[in-house]
């Protein structure tokens, strides 16, 4: 730190150009107003017109990652459209459907603003085709039962007279029990049984009919009662309509048109149905929420900003003429930065739409340190003339070395792999560049040409802020090991510090789409977001089908390869022969006759005496032996009425399955025809790829849920992609490429410091308000658990500049005093104004219903303030105790100055802090001459 210890005599090598930029500006006033009011006309026409917006987060992302062309591979396929889903909350199931088909009824009207409506799906084509949805063996099992029964089918209805059916039935056991293979046997005493059952109902005390035919698979009784499935859940209590959005052509919140009719038609339905709740989700109405929000929030903090900033430059300089002015010529360059990124990069997107705002904050800096200097200088100085072009000499050089190093802290964003934060990169540090080269080049022309005028008779006395601090720099020894001690304590906060990745924390609160997204996943588990994979064929999707559900972290899976079921060209044939045998069905069956109750009762007696032979056929025979006493114990007409009514009903329940099995015995394959084209374009690509839908169990917005998610997903299909494993990557990518951007920041910040400050003790100086500002800022965070996400991470290269900034004015004063350092009227008073000003432009973030925004804004203020903390209070007190022992300027320098040494004059009274009148011989004469020296 010896280089430290006395001022360095060689200036800055930016004083000589900025001198001469500054001359050839203060010859020519009118001339460079007029340019730079010509820069910005051409800089608003170009914006106005070519200016566009990129609001899809893909727009964000590395277009060369892997992760990133496996979802660009699947929007190839499949498009780039997600769902909306209006979500219906209702007491019962009927409620709930009747709401949903109303909606989408209404939604179908409008095929300008929504498409691909989809609340359930039509199953009534692929029901005429159900019997290919049984097994080979189920499908011969029916083949089998319907050669039972041929001769019913074939119009012998008699053969259902209970009588014959007995008679046939005994017949069938005495020849089974001849054979050594006891399946017929069995087979009839089964058939028999059910026919006994069937019958102790009916002549039971309760008359009920029980059929006595053989039960269908149960796939096939599945299948005979589809007709429409509707997308339910909780029991039928909740449900959703899908649909996609047209997207508006212009504006920065895409789907907007749509969103905003969607909610007005869910208003109505609302209305009509009290007794229910509807609501809208869905990633694109998130996503448009979001935009809205973002674009609302960021043009009142703008606003907010801009005031705010105004107000304390005017409050701080004691006037509102050169507040005015400097911001004016901010608004110039800001002008000048959307006429750059126009050209440069072209667009803006979610991330870059807050440069606006980064501007503002950062960009009145380099007018509030030249403001500063000047109203000092001025005070000293002969002319107006003389004093900007002293103050750009003086100030110049700091501000534009802070202005670079900021910049830089920008542009080093630009070298990383996530697109988004490399155009924000890209277009702050140009823009603060541009807004530097105003305040630098336009403002000197400005200010002379207001303050030679008229208006600029009085020249403004700042805050004397020097005078409030000047105290606590009187034992720098004890300040230092308070603010050290300070820094220590709350450092220790650092390591509470954590980083939060889940997007549904940033999103604005209150806001219905997120809210109901919450809800969803509390009490249904269900989840508007889903990993995807894709499969080239059937057979492999279903293949993966079955490992995914065996993964701890998979909730459910999505597909509609299996209502495509395979092996037809096995299956049509047996199909066709049951069409073929089904007909010529009769609609209604005909009258069977009735056998006389006592041949009904020898019959029925031979066959107990049969059954009772059989093993476990007590059961059966106690049965017969009931239904005989039932029989005998009725009077004729009544038995002959009962045994009519159970013929006709076994001969009705008979024909009924029998037309059931011809509804669905259409040989044809089921097609993806068969099916809703809003359902099969969901699943089912351009190219015939299908399509695999994988939601996570639990909260998959969380990291380590979201983590274990995509991992599992991977070790299946490593090619998997989705939302989720989009957010996953990309989270991860944007928190790497903001460290990245730090590291690179750091480097060549570094490297500008030594090229301007030309020692590395100065540099270690300089950079000493960053180091422990960043340091209690994420002390802090830590004890308030204030997380770092995704949107505050940007706070990292805004610190980095804003706080090399305020070290390097410092330290560019440090050099050219002499003696003990003390801060001038100056730097304390730009320092103070300035951190409190981007305090106030960062800080109007925090208005923002955005809780992404709000956190960019409770971060920065936080940083900013940490850093003016050290800058104001910190280093001038290491600076004053490092310099005590440093030697002042012979007294030669006490003369009054000449021509030829008018600066080193007028610096030494600067840097004394002395006005006019106010040195050790002042007299009134004095006064007036000073004061009148104060007028251009």
């Amino acid at each position: 730190m010896a280089a430290a210890g006395k001022p360095q005599a060689e200036p800055s090598l930016l004083a000589k150009p900025l001198y001469l930029a500054t001359r050839v500006s203060l010859a020519y006033p009118a001339a460079t107003v007029a340019l730079a009011i010509a820069l910005t006309v051409m800089s608003l026409v170009i914006t106005f017109g070519k200016l566009g917006y990129r609001t899809s987060r893909l727009d964000l992302l590395d277009p060369k990652s892997d992760y990133n062309r496996l979802w660009i591979d699947y929007i190839d396929e499949f498009g780039d459209e997600d769902d909306a889903v209006v979500v219906v909350e209702g007491a019962s199931r009927e409620q709930v459907v009747q709401v949903l088909e109303e909606i989408s009824t209404l939604l179908a009207r409008d095929d300008q603003l929504f498409h691909a409506v989809l609340h359930g799906v039509d199953l009534g084509k692929i029901r005429s085709k159900g019997l290919h949805y049984l097994s080979q063996e189920e499908l011969l099992g029916v083949e089998q039962f319907l050669g039972s029964v041929s001769p019913i089918v074939e119009g012998n209805w008699s053969r259902l007279n209970l009588g014959r059916m007995a008679l046939g039935m005994n017949q069938r056991l005495e020849f089974a029990d001849q054979q050594p293979d006891r399946r017929p046997s069995a087979a009839a005493r089964n058939e028999m049984g059910r026919l006994s059952d069937s019958l102790m109902a009916t002549l039971g005390g309760r008359r009920r009919y029980q059929s006595p035919w053989p039960e269908m698979p149960q796939s096939f009784a599945t299948l005979s009662e589809l007709n429409s499935e509707y997308l339910l859940t909780k029991d039928g209590t909740l449900g959703f309509v899908l649909l996609r959005l047209a997207l508006d052509k212009e504006g920065f919140a895409r789907n907007s048109s749509a969103t905003d009719k969607l909610r007005e038609l869910i208003a109505q339905a609302n209305a009509r149905h009290p007794e229910t709740k509807i609501g809208l989700t869905g990633l694109p109405v998130m996503e448009n929420d979001e935009m809205r929000s973002s674009e609302s929030s960021m043009y009142w903090a703008s606003l907010v900003s801009l005031i705010g900033v105004a107000l304390l430059f005017v409050a701080g300089f004691g006037g509102v003429r050169h507040a005015l002015l400097a911001n004016i010529v901010l608004l110039v360059g800001i002008a000048w930065s959307f006429g750059y990124l126009t050209l440069v990069v072209g667009h803006l997107n979610i991330l870059s739409m807050s440069f606006a705002v980064t501007l503002i904050g950062i960009g009145i800096d380099y007018g509030v340190y030249y403001v500063a200097r000047y109203l000092q200088v001025r005070e000293h100085c002969r002319s107006c003339k003389e004093a900007l072009l002293e103050t750009t000499q003086g100030v110049g050089p700091a501000i534009l070395t802070g202005a670079i190093t900021t910049s830089v802290s920008f542009f080093a964003a630009s070298f990383t792999d996530f697109v988004g934060i490399a155009e924000l990169g890209t277009i702050a540090g140009g823009g603060i560049l541009l807004c530097a080269l105003a305040e630098l080049l336009v403002l000197p022309a400005v200010i002379a040409m207001v303050d030679r005028s008229g208006i600029g008779a009085r020249v403004p006395q700042p805050l004397a802020i020097h005078e409030w601090v000047a105290p606590l720099f009187k034992r720098p020894r004890l300040l230092l090991f308070a603010t050290m001690l300070f820094t220590c304590v709350v450092a220790a906060g650092v390591k509470r510090l954590w980083y939060d990745h889940n997007l549904l924390n940033l999103q604005a609160e209150g806001l219905e789409s997120v809210e109901l997204e919450r809800k969803l996943l509390a009490e249904s588990n269900q989840s508007v977001w889903y990993a995807l994979s894709i499969a080239d064929n059937r057979d492999e999707l279903l293949a993966r089908k079955e490992a995914l559900l065996k993964l701890g972290s998979v909730e459910r899976v999505e597909e509609i390869a299996s209502l495509l079921p395979a092996d037809h060209e096995v299956k049509a044939p047996i199909i066709e022969r049951i069409q073929r045998r089904l007909a010529n069905l009769p609609e209604r069956p005909p009258l069977i006759p009735v056998d006389k109750p006592d041949d009904l009762g020898r019959v029925l007696a031979r066959t107990q005496q049969l059954v009772s032979l059989g093993p476990d056929g007590a059961r059966c025979a106690r049965e017969l032996e009931q239904i005989r006493d039932a029989l005998r114990r009725l009077s004729l007409a009544d038995c002959y009425t009962l045994i009519s009514q159970f013929q006709q009903q076994m001969a009705g329940d008979l024909l009924s399955r029998l037309y059931a099995l011809r509804s669905m015995a259409n040989p044809e394959p089921p097609r993806l025809t068969d099916l809703p084209e809003s359902l099969v374009d969901r699943f089912v690509g351009h190219n015939g790829r299908h399509l695999l839908k994988i939601y996570g169990r639990g909260n998959i917005w969380d990291m380590d849920a979201l983590e274990k998610f995509v991992k599992e997903v991977r070790s299946v299909d490593p090619r998997a992609t989705g939302n989720p494993l989009q957010a996953y990557e990309a989270s991860l990518q944007m928190k790497s490429s903001y460290e990245q951007a730090a590291v690179y920041a750091l480097i060549v910040i570094t490297v500008v410091l030594l090229l301007d400050l030309r020692s590395v003790g100065y540099t270690l100086l300089a950079a000493l308000p960053l180091g422990l500002g960043v340091l209690q800022t994420f002390g802090l965070m830590g004890i308030l658990d204030i997380p770092l996400n995704p949107a505050n991470m940007i706070a990292l290269p805004l610190m980095l500049g804003i706080g090399v900034d305020y070290g390097v004015h410092l330290i560019h004063e440090y050099r050219e005093q002499r003696g003990p350092y003390r801060m001038s009227p100056a730097t304390a008073v730009a320092v103070m104004v300035d951190g409190l000003t981007t305090v106030v432009g960062f800080g109007s973030l925090m208005i923002a219903s955005h809780r992404g925004l709000q956190s960019l804004g409770r971060v920065l203020t936080l940083g900013v303030t940490c850093c003016m903390f050290t800058s104001i209070v910190m280093l001038p007190a290491f600076l004053t105790w490092l310099s005590r022992n440093r030697q002042a300027e012979p007294e030669a320098a006490e003369q009054p100055e000449t021509a030829a040494t008018p600066r080193r004059g007028i610096q030494r009274r600067i840097d004394a802090g002395e006005r006019p009148g106010a040195g050790p011989h002042a007299s009134p004469a004095g006064a007036r001459v000073a004061q009148a020296r104060t007028r251009p």
